[in-house]
């Protein structure tokens, strides 16, 4: 409604003034020093108390930050050869924050999210993700149409019965579609899945956390 969300804590208060987008205020514990770039940011002192009071925390961490959201226009063509991670339906704020944030450690510079997916500006996501928000561009969009405009790019869906990431064919370029965490991959977006992987099991869990299985998908992608 307001466009705004919230970072809270020191360190991630700090990766997000290193990054393009605009801060509003920082509620800080009086004397915690900030390098602000634009005399539009406020810097507010308060207590212990008073942090607490606003914060989503239980123990707020020195600092809270009010950013605003940034509008991403995508027509859904992708400009450059590379990896993508796609994320169907995803449902958990957690999961997708640290989707966001696998993605920032194995170099991928944008991460797809369909239309219904959790919001990754919310707090949860935001904690989860750390700074890697602020360098993963996220973007809304319609996956099939995502998947048809880009139809030169294969599709590597994750699956309980596919084929073996291991020992699988594997491109540097491609979509990496993860699906909702309880129902899989969308019936509609299957027939553009160029091929089904999967992660075999050695035990008895029944599945895997959907970004504990993204990290070790996208992990044997850089491998090879």
């Amino acid at each position: 409604m307001y466009g705004k969300f919230l970072v809270e804590g020191d360190k991630p208060v700090r990766e997000l003034l290193k990054s393009n987008f605009k801060v509003d205020a920082i509620y800080r514990i009086q004397n915690t020093n900030y390098q602000v770039r634009s005399k539009e940011t406020e810097l507010i002192d308060v207590t212990e108390t008073e942090l607490k009071k606003i914060s989503t925390h239980e123990n707020p961490n020195l600092s809270i930050a009010v950013a605003q959201i940034p509008v991403s226009v995508s027509s859904g063509l992708v400009q450059t050869e590379g990896l993508y991670l796609v994320c169907d339906s995803l449902n958990d704020p957690g999961n997708a924050g640290s989707i966001i944030r696998i993605a920032d450690w194995f170099g991928i510079e944008k991460v797809f999210f369909s239309e219904n997916s959790v919001e990754v500006y919310n707090p949860k996501t935001v904690s989860a993700a750390k700074g890697s928000l602020f360098r993963v561009e996220c973007v809304y969009t319609d996956l099939k149409k995502l998947f048809e405009l880009n139809e030169n790019i294969k599709v590597f869906g994750t699956f309980m019965n596919g084929n073996n990431v291991y020992t699988s064919a594997l491109d540097k370029n491609g979509f990496i579609l993860i699906g909702n965490e309880a129902n899989g991959i969308s019936d509609e977006l299957i027939p553009f899945v160029s091929e089904k992987i999967s992660i075999p099991s050695f035990g008895k869990a029944e599945s895997l956390n959907a970004a504990v299985a993204a990290g070790i998908v996208v992990s044997e992608f850089r491998r090879r």
